[in-house]
C-alpha cells in the first residue's frame, strides 16, 4: 500500500497480521485549511491507491483514469469538511468505489482487462479467471478487490462500500466461493496471480507528481487567487464608495 502517513486502528490484513498506524490530525487541520503544503502531502500519499483501486475497478486505464482524477479533484473540494479525526484513506476508498460505480458500467474486454495486461503470465486459466470476477455482482467484485488488492480487513472494506461489515464479510465469502468454483484447486494461483498484477496497477511516482501538481495548482492555487481576487474587487468597491461618500459630503459643505 503506497499510503502511509495515515492509517487509524486495525486496518490492514498482510498475511493475517494487523498494521497499526496513526491519524496525523494537525495535518488534516492544514489541509482542511487549504494549505499547500498539507494538501500536497495528502494527495501524494493517497494518489497512487486511488489509481490502482479505480484501475482494477474499471478494468480499463482510461474508465479507471477518469475516475481516479474525478476523486483527486473532489477531495481537495471537500476537504475544508473533512473531520480531523478521521483516516483521509476512508474517504478515498469509499468516494471511489462510489464514482466508479457511475463511471464505470461497461465490463472491459477480457484480454484488455488491465488485470490481465498486469500479469505476467495471463494463460487462459487466469484470464477465465479475471472474466469470472468481471461478471461478479458489482459489491462482491468490490469486497474481493478491497480485501485481495488493498488487503483492507473487513471493517474498513464496509467503510470503503458503505455497508456493515457482516455485508462485506458475505460479499467476500460470495466472491470467493463463485470464483473457487472456476478455478478449483489452482485458485491459490489465480489469486496470486491477480494480486501480483494489481500491485503492479500503482503508477511509477514520476508520473504521479505532476498530477498532484496540477490538482493543487487547479483546485487550491486558483481558488485561493480567486477569492483574493474578488477580496481585491470587494475593496476597491468600498474605497470606492468612501470616496464617493466623501466627495458628496464636500460638495454639500461647499
Amino acid at each position: 500500500m503506497m499510503s502511509g502517513l495515515w492509517r487509524k486502528g486495525a486496518k490492514f490484513c498482510d498475511g493475517g497480521k494487523i498494521l497499526q498506524m496513526a491519524v496525523d490530525e494537525e495535518l488534516i487541520e492544514r489541509a482542511k485549511k487549504l494549505r499547500v503544503g498539507a494538501v500536497n502531502s495528502i494527495l501524494q500519499s493517497e494518489i497512487g491507491g486511488v489509481y490502482r483501486l479505480s484501475y482494477a475497478l474499471a478494468g480499463t486505464w482510461g474508465t479507471g483514469r477518469a475516475v481516479a482524477r474525478f476523486v483527486l479533484n473532489r477531495s481537495v473540494k471537500m476537504m475544508p469538511k473533512w473531520d480531523p479525526h478521521d483516516d483521509p484513506a476512508d474517504w478515498y476508498h469509499r468516494f471511489t468505489i462510489l464514482t466508479a460505480r457511475r463511471l464505470a458500467k461497461p465490463r472491459p474486454a477480457t484480454k484488455s482487462d488491465v488485470l490481465v495486461e498486469q500479469a505476467l503470465t495471463p494463460d487462459r486459466q487466469y484470464i477465465a479467471f479475471i472474466a469470472a470476477l468481471r461478471h461478479l455482482e458489482y459489491q462482491q467484485r468490490e469486497a474481493f478487490l478491497l480485501r485481495h488488492g488493498e488487503k483492507l480487513n473487513a471493517r474498513y472494506s464496509a467503510l470503503a462500500m458503505d455497508c456493515s461489515t457482516s455485508a462485506a464479510e458475505n460479499h467476500l465469502r460470495a466472491a470467493e466461493q463463485s470464483l473457487k468454483l472456476v478455478a478449483a484447486e489452482d485458485f491459490d494461483a489465480m489469486l496470486q496471480k491477480l494480486t501480483d498484477a494489481y500491485s503492479h496497477l500503482t503508477p511509477e511516482p514520476a508520473h504521479l507528481l505532476p498530477t498532484v501538481n496540477r490538482v493543487v495548482l487547479q483546485q487550491v492555487l486558483v481558488r485561493r487567487w480567486i477569492r483574493w481576487a474578488w477580496l481585491l474587487v470587494q475593496l476597491l468597491v468600498l474605497a470606492a464608495i468612501v470616496w464617493g461618500g466623501w466627495k458628496i459630503h464636500r460638495m454639500i459643505q461647499t
